[in-house]
């Protein structure tokens, strides 16, 4: 099961996800991302407690990040689960697109 918290941080806001970012969450995690672009200028998501993750919350992930870009505004992504790097990886997002999208250093 995923769930979700967004909370100030001193930069802005911080989204901690936690359980599986998987389609079943997709839509949750989307109104969220939603939210925290009209909130906040910065926004870090915080991975460390994801357990798995799928190619839809991939995609809200990396259109979120296009339209905080747009909007002049960062959205990065904070202790990225082995797992999610392995998507990344099978996805063909390589090194330099991953770290441009979230501000992580990839495998």
């Amino acid at each position: 099961m995923g769930q979700f918290q967004l909370e100030d941080s001193a930069r802005g806001k911080i989204l901690h996800a936690e359980g599986s970012l998987t389609i079943e969450h997709a839509c949750s995690l989307k109104e969220l991302l939603i939210d925290a672009l009209e909130k906040t200028d910065h926004l870090d998501i915080d991975m460390k407690k994801i357990t798995s993750v799928d190619l839809a919350c991939l995609q809200v992930l990396c259109a979120a990040h296009k339209t905080f870009a747009e909007a002049h505004k960062h959205m990065g992504i904070q202790d990225p689960p082995e797992i999610f790097k392995k998507l990344l990886s099978n996805a063909a997002i390589d090194r330099s697109a991953c770290e441009a999208l979230f501000h992580m250093e990839c495998l």
